[in-house]
C-alpha cells in the first residue's frame, strides 16, 4: 500500500508538472522578494553579574561582648528569585521610559521599506483601533507605543547554572541598539542604587538606636536598685554558697544530735551507777571499854547486897525485898543487852568513786546542756539559712526577669545600631555605585545582523514552493472528472483493472 501511495504521487506530481512549476516559482519567488525587502535585524547583548555580598561589612559583629571584634563578609548564594526579579526590573516599562527620556525615535527605515512597513503595521493594528474607538478606550500616546514596541523588542533570561542576566535588544539600526541598550544598562544600575537602599533607613534606626539606649539605661537603673536592695551580686556563687552554708549545718546539726543522744546516755548511766555507789565509806574503825556497862555491875553488886541483908530481916515476899529484886532484875536485864566489854568508834570518808561518778555527772550533765543549746542553735541557723535561701530564689526570679529585659534590650540596641552603621555603608556603597549588580559584558555595536537569515529562507521558501506545488496538484487532480490511475477506478466503481492501453494505440 505504502508503494502505491508513493506511486500515486509520483504521477500526480508528473501529470500536474505544470501546476506544480507555476506554483512553486511564484511562492519561491515571492520568498526571495520578501527576503530581498526585509530590512535587517541586528541584535545587541549586554550580561549583568548578580552577587548577594556587595562588599556587605559588619561592622563589630560582637559588639556585644568582649571578644575580639573582626569584620566578617557575608556571602549568600543568589536565589532563583532573585535572578526572577531582575529580569523583571529590566523589562519593566518604567526603566525603559526613564532610559529613552529625551530621545526621540529613530528613523532606522527608510524610503519604501518604511512606507510598506508603515501601510502593513496600519492594516494589522486597524481591528484593534476599530475596538478601542467602538468602546472609547484611552488613548495611547506615540511615545507610549513606542516604549511598548521597545520593551517587544527587549528580551533578558538567565543563563543557566550561573548568577548571570543576559539581556538583548534588536533593532534594524545596530548603532540605536547599542544606545538604547547602553541607556537602559546606566539606568538600571541608577534605578538598581535607590531601590536598593531608603535614604530615611539610616534616619529611622538612628531614631529607633536612641530610643533603646534610653530603655536600656532605664533597664540598667532598675537592675542596679534590685541588687543593691537585695545585695545580690552574684546569684550564682550566692546561691550556691547559701546551699553549702544550709548543708554544712544540717550536717553539723546531725553531728550535734548523735553527740546529744550519746551524752545523754551518758548522763543515765552515770546515774544508775551514781545511785548504787555509797558516798561514804569506813576508813578507821577503834574498840573502846564500855562505860555504861561498867557502871552497871557495881550497882547489880551493891542490890545483891542490900538483898540479902534484908532477907535477914524480912520475908522474901516483903515490899523492900520485891523492890530491891525488881530493881536487880532491871538491872540484869540491862546488863545482858549490853553484853559488850568494849564498843567501837567507826570514822568515815568520801568515796572516790563515787566523787568520780558525781564529777563525771555534773560534766556529762554540762556537755548534754551545751549540745542541747548547740542543736537549738543550729536549728536557728538552719532556719534562717532556709528562709535566706527562699529569698534568694525568689529574689533570683526577679533578678532573673530584669537581667533579661537588659539583655533584651542590649540585643535590640546593638540590632539597630549596627543597622544604622549598615545604612551609613549602604549609602555610601550606592554614592559610590558599588552594588550587588554589574554589567559584566557592556554592549557592543552588533556587526552583523540577526535576521534574516538568507540560507534558511530560501531553504524554507524552496520547501514551501514544493509544498505548495504539491498541493495545487492535488487541487486540481480532485477537480479534473477524469480518472487517470487503476487506483482511481478501483476507488469509484469498485471494478479491478485487467490492463491499462497507452494512448498510441
Amino acid at each position: 500500500m505504502y508503494k502505491a501511495y508513493i506511486t500515486y504521487w509520483t504521477e500526480l506530481i508528473f501529470r500536474r508538472q505544470r501546476i506544480v512549476i507555476q506554483v512553486a516559482v511564484a511562492v519561491f519567488a515571492a520568498v526571495i522578494v520578501a527576503t530581498a525587502f526585509w530590512p535587517p535585524t541586528y541584535q545587541s547583548t549586554a550580561q549583568i553579574l548578580v552577587r548577594d555580598d556587595r562588599a556587605q561589612l559588619l561592622i563589630a559583629p560582637d559588639i556585644s561582648s568582649g571578644a575580639n571584634r573582626s569584620n566578617a563578609l557575608v556571602s549568600n548564594p543568589v536565589s532563583q528569585e532573585d535572578l526572577n526579579s531582575e529580569i523583571e526590573l529590566l523589562t519593566s516599562s518604567h526603566l525603559i521610559g526613564a532610559a529613552v527620556a529625551g530621545v526621540n525615535p529613530p528613523d532606522s527605515e527608510r524610503g519604501f521599506t518604511k512606507e510598506f512597513m508603515g501601510g502593513l503595521q496600519s492594516i494589522v493594528s486597524l481591528p484593534s483601533t476599530a475596538y478601542g474607538d467602538l468602546h472609547s478606550t484611552p488613548s495611547v500616546s506615540p511615545r507610549d507605543e513606542w516604549i511598548f514596541k521597545l520593551r517587544q523588542h527587549l528580551d533578558s533570561e538567565a543563563v543557566k547554572r550561573s548568577d548571570v542576566i543576559q539581556v538583548s535588544f534588536r533593532s534594524h539600526d545596530p548603532h540605536w541598539a547599542h544606545e538604547f541598550l547602553t541607556r537602559l544598562m546606566n539606568q538600571y544600575l541608577e534605578f538598581h542604587a535607590q531601590i536598593s537602599h531608603d535614604p530615611q533607613a539610616q534616619i529611622f534606626f538612628e531614631h529607633q538606636a536612641r530610643q533603646l539606649n534610653s530603655q536600656l539605661q532605664d533597664a540598667e537603673d532598675r537592675l542596679r536598685d534590685f541588687q543593691l536592695k537585695s545585695g545580690i551580686s552574684n546569684l550564682p556563687q550566692q546561691n550556691q554558697a547559701l546551699i553549702n552554708q544550709l548543708a554544712e549545718l544540717q550536717l553539723e546539726y546531725k553531728k550535734t544530735a548523735v553527740q546529744l543522744s550519746s551524752a545523754r546516755q551518758q548522763v543515765t548511766s552515770l546515774q544508775m551507777l551514781l545511785s548504787k555507789t555509797p558516798q561514804r565509806i569506813e576508813n578507821e574503825t577503834k574498840s573502846v571499854q564500855n562505860m555504861a556497862l561498867a557502871q552497871l555491875k557495881p550497882q547489880i553488886m551493891q542490890l545483891r547486897t542490900e538483898r540479902a541483908d534484908l532477907l535477914s530481916r524480912y520475908q522474901p515476899s516483903s515490899m523492900k525485898i520485891r523492890e530491891i529484886d525488881a530493881r536487880l532484875a532491871a538491872a540484869e536485864r540491862i546488863l545482858q543487852h549490853e553484853d559488850h566489854l568494849e564498843v567501837q568508834e567507826r570514822a568515815t570518808e568520801l568515796n572516790p568513786v563515787w566523787v568520780t561518778l558525781d564529777t563525771n555527772l555534773a560534766a556529762a550533765r554540762a556537755a548534754a546542756e551545751s549540745l542541747q543549746a548547740g542543736q537549738t542553735d543550729l536549728g536557728d541557723q538552719i532556719s534562717k539559712t532556709q528562709e535566706q535561701l527562699a529569698t534568694m530564689v525568689g529574689s533570683g526570679v526577679t533578678l532573673t526577669r530584669l537581667q533579661r529585659e537588659v539583655q533584651t534590650d542590649n540585643d535590640t540596641y546593638l540590632t539597630y545600631v549596627r543597622k544604622s552603621e549598615e545604612a551609613r555603608i549602604a549609602q555610601g556603597l550606592n554614592a559610590s555605585r558599588i552594588l550587588n549588580v554589574s554589567v559584566s559584558q557592556p554592549p557592543i555595536v552588533p556587526m552583523r545582523p540577526i535576521l534574516p537569515i538568507v540560507w534558511v529562507n530560501l531553504l524554507a521558501g524552496a520547501l514551501l514552493a514544493v509544498g505548495l506545488g504539491v498541493a495545487a496538484a492535488h487541487w486540481e487532480e480532485q477537480r479534473d472528472p477524469k480518472i487517470y490511475t487503476s487506483t482511481a477506478i478501483s476507488e469509484v466503481s469498485g471494478l479491478s483493472t485487467i490492463a491499462v492501453l497507452s494512448e498510441e494505440l
